[in-house]
Order: C-alpha cells, then structure tokens, then sequence
C-alpha cells in the first residue's frame, strides 16, 4: 500500500554565531527564519515512513529549506516499492524526476539539498557537533522509548500501518526489550511477540518515570527553544528534533517548557507534524 501526499514545507535558515557547545542561557541566537519557496517540476519524491526518526530527519530538512516536495508513504511491508527504486528495503529514499536521479541514506539526502545553490543557501545547516551528552541521553532511554513508542505505532493510524500486513512486519522486525533482535526474530512466535507489545503498553506506568525524568535531564541539555547546540541551525538539530517528535506520541510524557517550545518551534519551521493530538 503506497499513499502520496504532496507537502508544501514552510522553512527556514538562520546567521550562525561561532560554535561553542555551551548549553547556558546566553545572548539569544538568531530565530530560524524562513526562506525563499523553492519549488521544481516536477517536485522531488521522498519516500518515508511516517515514524521513522531517519525518514523525519530529511522531511524536516526540506521544511526548513522550504524546498517543496512530494512524500510517499509506503506500507511497512512494501519490499517491491524500495526495491524497484534502490535494490533493497531502505526509507528514506529521494527519486529526483527531473534528474532520473535516485538515492537513500537521510544524512546523504540532506546534503544532496544543502549543498546546491538550486535549492537555496547552501551551508544551511551546521555539522553535527559530536556532542557526547546529547548521544548519551539518547543511549540512556533506548530501551525505555522501545517500550514506549514501538507498541503506540501499532495503535495509531500511520500511513505505513493502515494494514494489518504493515503492523505484522513491524512487529516481526522490531523486538521489544529485554529481548535482542535475533532472538526476538529466531525464538517467538508472532502471537508471542504481539503479546509482549501489548505488554509493554499495558505497563506504560512503569516506564513514564525514567522517561520524564530523562525529558527534565534534556531541559538542560537544549540550548535554546531554537536550536539545541549553540551556534545555530545544525544536523545536531535534524538528528534530535526528529527522535524527539516519536515521543509526543505517548499520553503521559511531561516535556519541560524550553523543550516544548524547541519542538513546537521546529515543527512550525520545518512543517512536520507532531504527534501530541494524537497521543496513545
């Protein structure tokens, strides 16, 4: 199942300051502020998942290029689609009609966009600063936010999962902890394993509070409601905000008010969803 849905993305860019990763409340940076509209014909194909982090970080890229495109929502259990496209199963997957150009990779993709001057500024986005505690945070709630996102995917509408098929797929691929992916795959039945998603949701209480206390923790971390690192606009920003918007998803995550207003501000720029109406 492939459902297509051609996005006006509003955007932006903004004038960096030098790059130190201080997260204090300093002079204000520069508000990401929009550019001009680009737009091709025929538009450029994305072709996603909707809850993909790595799908995310390219939808938000071109939101804040304020490049126009086309995204393609695949169903999760779409293998010929990819296939045709790239040789195997990947999203996110960029089809350039205008080029007979097609390419995955997120990082890849984003640079293909920031680096010509036909899709606006080039440089838009900083390099990633490499900041540990940022990488750190993350590690610290992998297997809580397993627990948390991976069951809510299967309750809510997303284009990927609007068939059974895609739910199963997903499932199959996508173990729960303390299980690891090849014995989640080798050693449980598919009843099994729906079991312990719907086990895991049913115990959302004993997961909520390692997630909010690690949601305070990122109050400190973010720079400011703009961007997270000092200096500006950067891919520190593509790759956070974008396995941010998977938790506005769960009914009961408390985000602290400069993480709420960092979210809410990128999602505007970037004109990505988030999915705190639709909450699970």
């Amino acid at each position: 199942m492939k459902l297509t849905l051609a996005v006006a993305l509003l955007a932006s860019a903004s004038a960096f300051s030098p790059a130190r990763f201080s997260t204090r409340a300093a002079a204000r940076p520069t508000r990401v502020e929009a550019l001009a509209r680009v737009i091709e014909d025929p538009l450029p194909k994305v072709y996603v998942y909707d809850h993909c982090p790595f799908c995310v970080r390219v939808r938000l890229a071109l939101g804040l290029k304020n490049v126009k495109h086309e995204v393609v929502f695949m169903g999760n259990d779409d293998v010929a689609t990819p296939t045709k496209l790239v040789g195997k199963k990947v999203a996110p997957i960029l089809e350039m009609p205008a080029d007979s150009h097609v390419m995955g990779e997120s990082l890849d993709i984003i640079a293909y966009f920031d680096e010509k001057e036909r899709f606006g500024p080039v440089g838009l986005f900083k390099p990633a600063s490499g900041r540990k505690d940022l990488k750190a945070w993350q590690k610290g709630l992998q297997e809580t936010l397993r627990c948390l996102t991976r069951p809510r995917y299967m309750q809510t509408a997303l284009p990927e999962f609007m068939q059974q098929d895609g739910k199963d797929y997903f499932v199959k691929g996508h173990q729960i902890p303390p299980y690891e992916k090849a014995d989640w795959k080798s050693s449980l039945s598919m009843d099994e394993q729906w079991g312990l998603y719907n086990q895991a949701l049913a115990e959302t209480d004993k997961y909520l509070p390692d997630l909010n206390k690690g949601l305070a923790e990122l109050e400190g971390l973010i720079f400011s409601e703009e961007f997270c690192t000092e200096g500006g606009l950067s891919y520190d920003d593509i790759d956070l905000w974008s396995r941010l918007r998977s938790i506005t998803l769960v009914k009961g995550a408390v985000f602290p008010p400069k993480v709420t207003a960092y979210l809410k501000n990128l999602e505007k720029a970037g004109d990505v969803p988030l999915y705190f109406n639709m909450q699970v």
